[in-house]
């Protein structure tokens, strides 16, 4: 199963998946979501929910740190419990075979709102990861590495 995505772009939307392939109505007819949650990203670290309930969800990137940072917002695969979920991201890291194909990234400067949202269309058992996948310089670790990761369940 693949999960809704749209990217708001300044007036624009531009869908990246199509959402009646899950039978979204909602998704597919642009209505607006049920709710909107704001990602949060310090040095080294996100501050997100750790659990949402179902529904078309748009989902917001805020850096208050000091350097770039990005959040990667991917599904797990469904064979993926929490607490598998939990050990990938505390590595820094979750093999592709453990993601879902689709996801999305969204990239703010220090002290800006990314200006696009990313809209999901949640459904009860799902796990979402956050991953922050930059460097600080070439020779640094990513930022993953050092705690920049984040789980939400979806209940």
């Amino acid at each position: 199963m693949r999960f809704a995505v749209r990217l708001l772009l300044v007036g624009c939307t531009i869908a990246l998946d199509g959402a009646a392939s899950r039978g979204s109505a909602s998704a597919a007819s642009g209505a607006p979501p049920s709710r909107r949650v704001t990602i949060e990203a310090t040095e080294y670290a996100f501050r997100a929910p750790a659990t949402l309930p179902p529904g078309l969800t748009a989902f917001r990137f805020v850096n208050r740190g000091k350097v770039a940072h990005e959040v990667q917002l991917f599904r797990f695969d469904k064979r993926v419990d929490t607490k598998t979920a939990r050990s990938y991201l505390a590595a820094g890291d979750a093999p592709d075979s453990a993601a879902d194909p689709s996801g999305s990234v969204l990239i703010a400067f220090p002290g800006v709102t990314a200006h696009e949202e990313v809209l999901v269309q949640l459904e009860r058992g799902e796990l979402y990861a956050l991953i922050c996948g930059f460097r600080d310089a070439p020779d640094k670790p990513k930022h993953a590495s050092l705690g920049m990761t984040a789980l939400i369940e979806v209940r």
